[in-house]
């Protein structure tokens, strides 16, 4: 009878945990359950905390996801589409003798790569450097000859709310497939220059052969692009203007633009095979080779956003702990009677475990709902973001919901659940049963 009462006071009943056994049901997984409730202020402020950690590694995983997945469309969409090819030899030796590796015969190469799956444009460029005056003001450039159709695709951007190009025209219009001596010029070299739509300007380089050649042009746009460095030094002019100043028939780039970015792998491997099967003198980079700026970005915020991990963890430990010390202080009593009556050290290990783990799936499952919903409000809404350094355009951040995410969120709070749980649960499992059923 004593047994009875001791039991049936601290909220247990024999004849649950008999009928547990005869059902084969783990007594463990039952009496937690029960058990995580009965003190329910504490248990509401445990669970507060695992479904905070939850939601700080979403909404901050989130924002980081939205910022590379932003700064790599803008880098793709206003510079270097997913693969560039180039004649073999320009990857090492190119810096210095830019017109000795150029590709000829481009026509037959960019129908191979079209009819590739996944590749939507695949468009030629060739760049040099030269001189641009307006007559009062000449300063060095970076001049891009480019296909004005291709380019227009390249530079559209479909998937990011409030960004539909990696290029934009701030003043005057776009290059198009008619222009003739037309250029447009960035932003900061038009500002160092002074020049605007519609003047006239010369620009000087030196052709294939050495030669100095020059071309009187006139500015029919003003653009800018995510990169400062580049819109302070670059002037894009139609590639047959560029050819004909240069004096080739050559481009040194093709640009290969697909549907996804995640497709690009695939589609390197299919270009890979036509140039081996056709024994083809070219080579080729895809975007995370060439966007190095970027890459450190990611890695940056990568290392950033573990450490914001590891706190969570810790905040996660310590409250978890914090709970299951405490329901071992209080049950000590009910610890003693069971082992009584007959359970052993790992029936009581398992019991306490059983209680971290279902705060820490309760604690993630509340977190990620909440997570995906405060989500789904801030990315309404959107955050204004100032320029990156380097850059002079913001963007508006969103909270990306990422599966991957979401999944570390759970496995993280559940992890550290059981981690914390862990010592007071061996703690409890080795009690003195005497001493146990002395406590007060």
């Amino acid at each position: 009878m004593a047994i009875v009462m001791v039991i049936t006071g601290t909220g247990f009943k024999v004849e649950d945990q008999l009928k547990s056994k005869q059902m084969n049901i783990p007594i463990s997984i039952k009496l937690a359950i029960r058990n995580v409730f009965r003190n329910k202020i504490r248990t509401l402020i445990t669970l507060a905390a695992i479904a905070f950690g939850s939601v700080s590694i979403i909404i901050a995983g989130g924002f980081f996801e939205d910022t590379f997945l932003q700064m790599r469309e803008a880098v793709i969409h206003s510079h270097l589409g997913h693969v560039q090819i180039y004649a073999k030899g320009y990857i090492d030796h190119g810096a210095s003798a830019p017109f000795d590796y150029l590709i000829e015969d481009t026509e037959e190469i960019i129908r191979q790569i079209s009819a590739i799956e996944h590749v939507t444009l695949v468009t030629p460029r060739i760049a040099f450097s030269g001189m641009i005056s307006t007559g009062d003001n000449t300063v060095s450039v970076f001049c891009e000859g480019v296909n004005p159709e291709g380019e227009l695709l390249l530079n559209k951007i479909e998937n990011i709310k409030d960004a539909e190009t990696g290029l934009a025209i701030q003043e005057g219009d776009n290059l198009a497939k008619k222009d003739q001596f037309e250029v447009i010029l960035g932003r900061g070299l038009a500002k160092n220059l002074g020049a605007k739509p519609g003047d006239s300007l010369v620009l000087l380089t030196n052709t294939v052969g050495g030669s100095l050649n020059a071309f009187d042009m006139n500015v029919k746009g003003i653009f800018f692009t995510a990169a400062k460095e580049f819109d302070d030094r670059a002037l894009r002019l139609p590639i047959e203007m560029a050819q004909n100043l240069i004096r080739t028939e050559g481009v040194q780039t093709l640009v290969v633009l697909l549907d996804r970015t995640e497709n690009t792998e695939k589609a390197r491997d299919e270009v890979l095979k036509i140039i081996q099967k056709g024994k083809l003198p070219l080579e080729l980079k895809i975007w995370k080779q060439l966007a190095d700026f970027y890459n450190k970005t990611v890695q940056l915020y990568g290392k950033q956003f573990f450490i914001l991990k590891l706190i969570i963890m810790v905040i996660v430990v310590l409250s978890i702990f914090n709970t299951i010390n405490m329901a071992i202080w209080e049950r000590t009593r009910e610890i003693g009677t069971i082992m009584a009556m007959g359970y052993k050290k790992n029936d009581v290990l398992r019991l306490f475990l059983a209680e971290g783990f279902i705060l820490g799936v309760l604690g993630g499952a509340a977190g990620i709902a909440l997570g995906v919903i405060l989500a789904k409000i801030i990315s309404f809404f959107g955050i204004p973001m100032p320029p990156p350094p380097g850059a002079t355009v913001g963007w508006t951040a969103l909270i990306r919901i990422v599966p991957d995410l979401l999944i570390s969120s759970m496995f993280i709070s559940v992890a550290a659940s059981l981690i914390s749980s862990f010592y007071p649960a061996y703690k409890a499992s080795n009690l003195n049963i005497t001493d146990a059923l002395r406590h007060y």
